[in-house]
């Protein structure tokens, strides 16, 4: 119930009476409750676990004794009722929601059916709370990197000319699972020769070729956490300019790194990869260089040029620079990294130095 009391300072604070939490990930992350089609209502008074049927054994046993759990009246999933009921329950005058998660129908439905209560709509409460992760978050964190990189390990081997990026796709997302990964963190992403240019392009039949740079992005979700994590290889022969990009991206993505410390600007880790990078690939350079990741993949801060958040000890973030040539292919180096006083502890380990597989 720890984070509960901070999220109820958080609705004193804003003068709120209760509040609706709609975003599945928020839901879990208040609750404990790991399953979908959930609400969770919060009040200093009285805090319920909205769902039918199918969740309420699950959720009395991952919810808190003071969470209850609360059946919808009549059983009219997400119906006026069971609204109404807690708005003269708890004497609301006024009611909280997420107001990016909302549907415009659910909020009308509300609008039209709690005539004395307020609708208050707000943005970032809770999200601003799951920027530092606590020691149970970072735990499991830090086991969804270590599936991660072990899985990468394992997949290297596979890896050879005239193998397809979907069959690689394949042979890495069985040996998350069979490392112990609840799920995935998102869809896999193996793109190989000028394709790697496409910074979120979908892999397929398309068969690794001499000289190719084979790009990496992926993760394993273990107890919901994600992990996040990028790599790129060269197949069979490297020119002189994928070393010299290779080379210039590394440092930079290190120099980034090391820059993602307690107290300083968002943007600040950006600067020093816009310092390393030489002006033949700045153009190239995409600037959104990192985002929290924890109970989602992208998560609050975002990092970038314009990013005026401040870092702080344990948020969890990426650090994950890219150059991106369309016609010629490109590059990306992606570590999620644990937020210190001081340097960060990285936690995706996988060798970062260039590889020629």
């Amino acid at each position: 119930m720890k984070r509960i009391h901070k999220f109820l300072e958080k609705l004193k604070e804003n003068q709120l009476d209760g509040f609706l939490v709609s975003s599945e990930a928020n839901v879990t992350y208040l609750s404990g409750f790991t399953g979908d089609s959930s609400l969770l209502f919060v009040s200093a008074n009285r805090c319920m676990l909205l769902t039918d049927g199918r969740y309420t054994e699950q959720a009395r046993i991952e919810c808190p004794p003071e969470i209850e759990v609360f059946k919808w009246k009549d059983n009219k999933r997400y119906g006026i009722e069971t609204y109404q009921y807690i708005a003269v329950e708890c004497h609301l005058r006024n009611l909280g929601f997420e107001s990016s998660v909302m549907s415009f129908s659910t909020w009308e439905m509300l609008r039209n059916g709690l005539h004395e209560v307020e609708l208050v709509p707000t943005s970032g409460l809770i999200e601003n709370l799951r920027m530092v992760k606590d020691e149970q978050e970072i735990a499991a964190l830090r086991t969804a990197c270590e599936i991660s990189d072990r899985s990468l390990e394992q997949t290297i081997p596979f890896i050879r000319e005239g193998v397809t990026e979907m069959e690689i796709v394949a042979r890495l997302e069985f040996n998350m699972k069979n490392n112990g990964a609840g799920n995935l963190s998102f869809d896999t992403m193996v793109l190989s020769g000028a394709k790697t240019s496409m910074l979120h392009g979908k892999p397929d039949g398309k068969r690794l070729e001499k000289g190719d740079w084979v790009l990496f992005d992926f993760g394993a979700l273990y107890n919901g956490f994600h992990a996040d994590i990028s790599r790129t290889f060269i197949l069979g022969q490297a020119s002189d300019e994928q070393r010299e990009l290779y080379a210039l991206l590394q440092k930079a993505q290190h120099e980034a790194v090391q820059a993602s410390r307690h107290g300083v600007i968002g943007h600040f880790p950006d600067t020093k990869v816009r310092e390393t990078l030489s002006e033949k690939y700045l153009p190239y350079y995409y600037p959104g260089l990192g985002h929290g990741v924890g109970l989602q993949i992208h998560e609050l801060p975002f990092l970038g040029q314009t990013c005026e958040a401040r870092l702080v000890k344990d948020m969890v973030l990426t650090i994950e620079p890219g150059v991106y040539i369309p016609g010629w292919g490109g590059m990306r180096i992606e570590d999620t990294i644990l937020v210190q006083d001081q340097a960060p502890e990285l936690l995706t380990n996988f060798p970062r130095d260039l590889m020629v597989l």
